[in-house]
């Protein structure tokens, strides 16, 4: 039987100027969409797949990796980073094989300071966040050093967009010209402030422990949350909020004081209470919204909010009789729309059919190494 620290690491294995008109607090102007955690529908991971593959990742030593802060699946490649290891990006072919990796750490005028966050852009070019330095590093496909890009706030997330830059902004040491604590800003090329979004509380600090910051570009569009806030909101590729969605977790949604600073659910656990939030930044695909909800009794759901049925559908995940691949846990989205799972070798002990897996899979994960599960997606 597994403890509670346990459950809680193997899901998180898974998963400058002002305009002179002034910027423009867009909060409120969107709708919002309420879904209710309590008369959510059934989710079969049966009823959204149509089949399943395995990326087998090498095990070579400078592929090897701790955890994983970030993966995405862009250009027939999978790109990583391990914010514990400071391994840089890594980056493996579409079939698992190591390609290099992206980024050098170091105090040097070039090197990175430490990653908050990283894009790839279609032409293979890795953009990394080194928030610490307030920058953004260009690399090429081929790893090497092509500029530094100054960046106007103490950023977790970043979008390069159609019109410019879309930034999370961390709740601390934010530009001075920017006020009201904003979550979410939206920057021309050039780094003039657009529009702001959101706020944080003006009393109390927000912790900001999700690296990356939950900003994801998809095919349609820009997606931003930032767990554990309960809301999830679409921008268009252009940077502009277009849709809100909430789910309502009614008495059971985390106080608004342990959504400003997540370390505080520890009191909330000590007292046994019971609360629900989001654990991890959604991912969209094939009009579903995919995502983790936990409580503070250690619970864990996965969960499909489907944009084409207007219905949210949540399964809780039974730890002492899991076979993982019956779950759609989201760790990227392929550009063809496939759901990615990555799956430790911790996890493969813990899992409670692991004859069901293929023999090649089975001894890569005997050999201590990580697989990929790709879910190709029924049509909807």
């Amino acid at each position: 039987m597994m403890n509670q620290r346990q459950l809680l690491y193997l899901i998180c294995l898974f998963i400058g100027g002002t305009s002179c008109q002034g910027p423009k607090n867009k909060s409120d102007i969107s709708h919002v969409t309420i879904y209710s955690f309590d008369e959510a529908l059934p989710l079969d991971t049966k009823d959204f797949v149509e089949k399943q593959r395995y990326v087998l990742l090498s095990m070579e030593e400078e592929a090897l990796f701790k955890r994983v802060d970030k993966l995405l699946a862009m250009n027939d490649q999978f790109y990583l980073f391990d914010h514990i290891n400071n391994s840089g990006v890594l980056v493996f072919d579409e079939q698992g094989q190591f390609i290099r990796k992206i980024g050098d750490f170091g105090q040097g005028p070039n090197q990175i300071n430490g990653i908050e966050d990283f894009q790839v852009r279609k032409n293979g070019e890795v953009l990394v966040l080194d928030a610490l330095e307030n920058r953004i590093i260009v690399y090429s496909p081929e790893g090497n050093w092509v500029e530094n890009i100054s960046i106007p706030v103490n950023a977790g997330g970043f979008i390069e967009t159609e019109t410019g830059w879309l930034f999370a902004i961390n709740n601390d040491n934010q530009n001075d010209a920017i006020a009201n604590y904003p979550k979410v800003g939206s920057f021309d090329t050039s780094f003039k402030l657009d529009s702001l979004y959101f706020g944080y509380t003006a009393i109390g600090g927000n912790t900001n422990v999700y690296y990356h910051a939950g900003l994801l570009s998809q095919t349609s569009g820009i997606v931003y949350n930032r767990p554990p806030d309960d809301t999830v909101r679409l921008f268009s590729s252009a940077g502009n909020l277009e849709k809100q969605i909430l789910i309502d977790f009614g008495d059971s949604k985390l106080p608004e004081h342990v959504v400003n600073d997540i370390t505080l659910a520890d009191e909330l656990k000590e007292k046994g209470l019971n609360h629900q939030y989001l654990q991890l930044p959604v991912k969209i695909t094939n009009n579903l919204i995919l995502g983790v909800i936990v409580s503070t009794k250690n619970d864990f759901w996965t969960f499909a909010i489907n944009l084409k049925t207007d219905k949210l559908h949540v399964n809780k995940i039974d730890f002492s009789d899991v076979h993982f691949p019956s779950l759609m846990l989201p760790t990227a989205i392929t550009p063809t729309g496939e759901v990615v799972t990555l799956i430790e070798p911790i996890s493969f002990v813990s899992d409670a059919q692991p004859e069901n897996y293929p023999e090649e899979v089975i001894n890569h994960f005997e050999n201590d190494g990580s697989v990929l599960l790709l879910h190709k997606l029924k049509p909807n």
